[in-house]
């Protein structure tokens, strides 16, 4: 049953890892979209620039001739730093429409003003061409005595890469693991908002009111689906059977001695039986598994604890991955294939 959490302000809950909004961005405490911007450096604009190409060609030892060509259809995204610092931070064509920042947060301050949600962290990755907020929602849910919170997470570009989207999180707080979406069956619900950047698209302030809704719904999936993987006991040979099956390798790959292998089918092995190890780990001996272990939902929150906080690369590039979504596959792949 949903309901108001008591670890509204995030503070009663110990977190064994960081959240990814921490790891990659600035916790913001504002009541304005612009505040939150202005706290996490996002308080700069975007514009368009046509674009050139040029040859150079020595005429003899003394002069250089430069031809300069225009470059159809695409338009260089520029930056406006503060202290004129302007620099390009992406190639787009010419049909993309510029949807500053605050365009994109401020449609969100009727949410705070409503009480129905409040900032609480906002960031860029890629040099700022991907920009990023997060709300969090007064109501919750627990889950085998676990309490869960309810996040909008919006995000925009600025390079063309991802529409202006705005989609329901839903968090683990103890460990931090960060559920985007459910796989019912074989479907992935759309719970998410989007709006392209193109000439005639606008942000609804409606369609973002109705995103809580639809937040709402998703953690009540969430609990049923969390319930009823609680409800099935599984082995310490099943999950690691489970494991082998979301990082699944070839036949030619998996059984081959090591030494008969290729290069790259050495690195695939590697990273797939590297992979399911911390997995195990992580399902094994995490204080965040006390709770749950023996379980479906236990082998299948440690899929989602190892993509968030243990996969390799370095902090920062997991709390990335996690928040463009880029580990969504393997959280998706491994819930499908623990409801099989």
């Amino acid at each position: 049953m949903l309901q108001v959490s008591e670890e509204y302000n995030n503070k009663s809950v110990a977190k064994l890892n960081k959240q990814a909004w921490v790891k990659a961005g600035t916790a913001v405490s504002a009541g304005s979209a612009s505040e939150a911007a202005r706290q996490a450096g996002l308080d700069w604009n975007v514009m368009l620039a046509d674009m050139q190409a040029y040859v150079s060609n020595e005429v003899n030892a003394y002069e250089t001739v430069t031809d300069y060509y225009p470059v159809p259809k695409k338009q260089a995204v520029i930056k406006l730093g503060k202290d004129n610092t302007n620099e390009v931070i992406g190639v787009v064509g010419d049909k993309y429409k510029v949807v500053q920042n605050m365009e994109v947060f401020s449609a969100l301050d009727t949410l705070v003003d409503s009480g129905d949600a409040r900032y609480t962290a906002a960031g860029e990755y890629n040099n700022g061409a991907n920009i990023w907020m997060v709300m969090e929602l007064p109501l919750g849910v627990n889950v085998a005595n676990d309490p869960h919170a309810a996040f909008l997470l919006v995000q925009s570009s600025h390079d063309g890469s991802c529409a202006v989207r705005i989609r329901p999180i839903i968090e683990r707080l103890f460990c931090s693991n960060q559920i985007n979406g459910l796989i019912k069956g074989k479907k992935t619900n759309d719970f998410t908002y989007v709006m392209k950047h193109t000439s005639n698209s606008e942000l609804s302030v409606n369609d973002i009111r109705n995103i809580t809704q639809l937040t709402y719904q998703a953690i009540e999936e969430y609990e049923l689906v969390a319930d009823g993987l609680l409800q099935r006991e599984v082995s310490a040979a099943q999950v690691r059977d489970y494991f082998k099956r979301v990082w699944a390798l070839p036949t030619t790959v998996e059984d081959k001695p090591y030494h008969m292998l290729s290069q790259g089918e050495r690195r695939q092995q590697t990273l797939a039986i590297t992979a399911r190890d911390k997995a195990w780990q992580v399902y094994n001996e995490s204080e965040t598994q006390a709770n749950i272990k023996g379980t479906a939902f236990g082998a299948w929150q440690a899929v989602v604890e190892y993509a968030d906080h243990h996969a390799s690369g370095g902090s920062e590039r997991l709390a990335v991955a996690t928040l463009s979504g880029r580990n969504d596959t393997i959280k998706n792949k491994a819930l499908s294939l623990v409801l099989a």
